[in-house]
């Protein structure tokens, strides 16, 4: 008989996609091979302060004393993405899914992450970065109506909106604000939006793109967990060449942060350019991601996925 791996499966936690995480991650727990792992589910509580095992509470320190041999990582947004779990994870000794504290913290950093790219030669929108105590006049001497306003380390499109008219940009940077200190303002580009799953460590592999067509303005949180506000279509439909680029483009991004494992990387194409918005280091895994659907297009099943994500986990 084949010895069962005892894994955790993370889940919950303080961030705003609280919510969404549990989705994932009981999705995750229901598909993992009965005959290959012995899955134990943890929920971390909004209050951060402590997790639920077995419908029981317990302090967070707490989590070095569960038996297991590897965490499954389905914590989106801060203190899951960020490298704050990932550290945690980094000083008990146990091996987790996904990327490394750096990377994850750059991951979530919008700012930090456009500045690699810039210095890798990848195309980003033109932005801007506000801080709480800047003038907002600042914004109009750098960029024109629409633009596109979110928190700096969000994820999921979370206090995210796009402003046309000079009126309404105060309500969108309150929103922004809301989330953090510091807000990104970019130009809103009209073009095709694509994303691109990628699975490898040090030899990582592009999934087919999926070219997203949100109904409303553009794809936020709302539209990424209902699919009757989202058309999703893979692969996406252009030229081989501009997909083939688009990949070498989702790539580089991916290894500039010295991710590993799995991860997605959102883009834009205007014409035959290629602009990197961001990097998602834990993507969602529920039953409406993008993820699966990329992994289904090359053929790969949401069950021999995250065998993938588990074998990569280990590999590393």
């Amino acid at each position: 008989m084949v010895k069962k791996l005892k894994v955790a499966v993370l889940m919950g936690g303080k961030s705003p996609e609280h919510q969404i995480s549990l989705l994932t991650g009981r999705e995750i727990a229901k598909n993992l091979s009965p005959k290959k792992y012995d899955p134990l589910s943890i929920i971390i509580s909004r209050n951060g302060k402590s997790f639920r095992l077995n419908n029981k509470e317990y302090l967070l320190g707490q989590l070095s004393t569960v038996n297991c041999q590897l965490f499954i990582i389905a914590m989106h947004g801060p203190y899951g993405e960020d490298g704050t779990i990932q550290g945690f994870l980094d000083l008990i000794g146990v091996p987790y899914t996904g990327s490394g504290v750096l990377a994850s913290a750059l991951g979530m950093d919008k700012i930090y992450s456009r500045k690699l790219f810039t210095h890798k030669g990848l195309k980003v929108p033109k932005y801007l970065v506000l801080s709480k105590d800047e003038k907002q006049s600042k914004v109009w001497q750098h960029l024109l109506p629409p633009i596109f306003i979110k928190p700096n380390a969000q994820g999921s499109s979370i206090g995210a909106s796009i402003v046309k008219k000079k009126k309404n940009l105060k309500k969108a940077l309150n929103l922004a604000f809301s989330y953090g200190n510091t807000t990104i303002i970019e130009e809103f580009l009209d073009g095709i939006e694509v994303t691109c799953a990628i699975l490898g460590n040090s030899n990582p592999k592009p999934l087919p793109l999926v070219e997203i067509i949100p109904k409303k303005e553009f794809f936020d949180y709302e539209a990424k967990y209902n699919e009757k506000l989202t058309d999703e279509i893979t692969p996406a439909r252009i030229s081989k060449s501009l997909t083939k680029k688009a990949q070498c483009v989702a790539l580089l991004a991916y290894q500039t942060l010295g991710c590993r494992g799995f991860g997605r990387v959102d883009m834009i194409i205007k014409g035959k350019g290629v602009y990197v918005l961001e990097v998602n280091t834990v993507p969602g895994l529920t039953p409406v991601s993008l993820f699966p659907k990329a992994a289904a297009a090359a053929g790969i099943s949401y069950q021999k996925l995250l065998d993938k994500i588990i074998n990569l986990a280990i590999e590393n």
